[in-house]
C-alpha cells in the first residue's frame, strides 16, 4: 500500500512540475509582434459636378463668354458669330489695332 502512495505521490509531483514548466514557458516564450497597419489618407482631387447644357462662345484667351442663346434654335447663330469674332480678331491683329 506504501508503494501506491509514494507512486501517486510522484505522478502528482511530476504533472505539478509539468505544469509549472509550461507556464513558464508560455510566460518567456517571444510573443510574436504585430504588424503596424499603414493607415494611407486618401486625398480626394477630383469632385464630380453636374452643370446644366449652356450654349455661348468664348475667348480663349481671355476666358471671357457671350451666353444667353437657346439650345436648339441658336445653335446656327452661334456658329455665325464665332466667325464674325474670329475675322475681326485676325483684322485687328494685322491692322495693329
Amino acid at each position: 500500500m506504501e508503494d501506491e502512495e509514494i507512486l501517486t505521490q510522484d505522478e502528482d509531483d511530476l504533472e505539478e512540475e509539468m505544469m509549472e514548466i509550461e507556464e513558464e514557458e508560455k510566460k518567456n516564450k517571444p510573443k510574436p509582434k504585430k504588424e503596424a497597419k499603414v493607415v494611407e489618407e486618401v486625398n480626394e482631387v477630383y469632385e464630380g459636378f453636374a452643370q446644366p447644357a449652356r450654349l455661348g462662345i468664348v475667348n480663349t484667351i481671355t476666358g471671357a463668354t457671350i451666353e444667353g442663346f437657346e439650345q436648339g434654335k441658336d445653335e446656327g447663330m452661334i456658329q455665325v458669330l464665332k466667325l464674325i469674332l474670329n475675322k475681326l480678331d485676325k483684322i485687328e491683329i494685322t491692322s495693329g489695332v
